[in-house]
């Protein structure tokens, strides 16, 4: 934990504005005043701001795969939920109809959010789109970083939407949503396994720093803090993600199913009428 702290912490201006721009507009949404599920909304900020500009950040950008690992599933698995379930229940008018409207756009096309969510993470383990996507971030001032994870975030929130959206009446019906979890709990699995064992090279930025000495990734364990191989920093990513990112997947789905139990008639109702459950004012 000592050398996590030693590391820099990271003041993207890019990244910054972005956070910006995300806290302001929630009292805007919620009419100007507080209202429940709040705190949701701003844990799921502070946790992209842990992800993104914390020395665990600096560590995975720069030394350690499994580091940079944590920090995708925080903000695609962890941030961009909790952005969604933190949405205000009662919206102001205005915003009352903008989200209406795409909430009902979005409901016939659920695909759309599930590949979303599912591919993205795909996506940026391509081999190349990962090493050009880190290099980016050794050329100085850049804002492809901040597209980087602004990207994962809208994912992760897109990908909650159909599930955990501000008008409950074009949620998908909890035991689909189980399914929807699921299938995605199988992609992220596969990926995960595809990392564990691919060659401990597939991931060149990694391979150039431990070939450059990189501390993190030192083959003299003595002077190796993490006491990780090359090898096992990118199988511990592999596990990260098949293992707590299917965990996170598979709790969604014990929240609905205790959600579906717990009220059946009223989720049917709210699932068939493709209405609000509760009044926006």
């Amino acid at each position: 934990m000592s050398a996590l702290l030693r590391l820099p912490w990271n003041a993207d201006p890019a990244l910054l504005l972005l956070l910006a721009g995300l806290a302001g507009p929630y009292f805007w949404l919620a009419g100007g005043r507080w209202q429940a599920r709040g705190g949701a909304y701003f844990a799921g900020l502070a946790l992209f701001a842990l992800a993104e500009l914390s020395p665990l950040h600096y560590l995975g950008t720069h030394e350690l795969f499994s580091a940079h690992m944590v920090g995708h599933i925080v903000v695609l698995l962890l941030s961009g939920p909790l952005l969604v379930l933190g949405l205000p229940p009662h919206l102001a008018p205005t915003p009352a109809r903008l989200l209406g409207g795409f909430s009902g756009w979005l409901r016939g096309r659920t695909w759309l959010a599930w590949a979303a969510g599912v591919g993205i993470m795909w996506l940026l383990h391509v081999p190349a789109v990962f090493d050009a996507a880190l290099a980016s971030a050794h050329a100085g001032f850049s804002p492809l970083p901040a597209l980087h994870a602004g990207a994962m975030l809208a994912a992760g929130a897109l990908f909650s939407w159909p599930l955990f959206g501000p008008v409950p009446g074009y949620h998908l019906h909890p035991l689909t949503g189980v399914i929807y979890l699921v299938t995605a709990c199988v992609g992220c699995s596969l990926l995960g396994l595809l990392i564990t064992f691919a060659p401990a090279d597939t991931y060149q930025h990694y391979a150039r720093a431990a070939w450059c000495g990189t501390p993190s990734l030192a083959p003299d364990y003595a002077a190796n803090p993490w006491h990780l191989s090359l090898a096992d920093d990118q199988q511990v990513a592999g596990l990260l993600m098949w293992v707590p990112g299917c965990f996170i997947y598979l709790s969604g789905c014990l929240f609905l199913l205790a959600r579906y139990f717990g009220a059946p008639d009223v989720v049917s109702a709210s699932a068939q009428t493709g209405h609000l459950t509760e009044p926006v004012r």
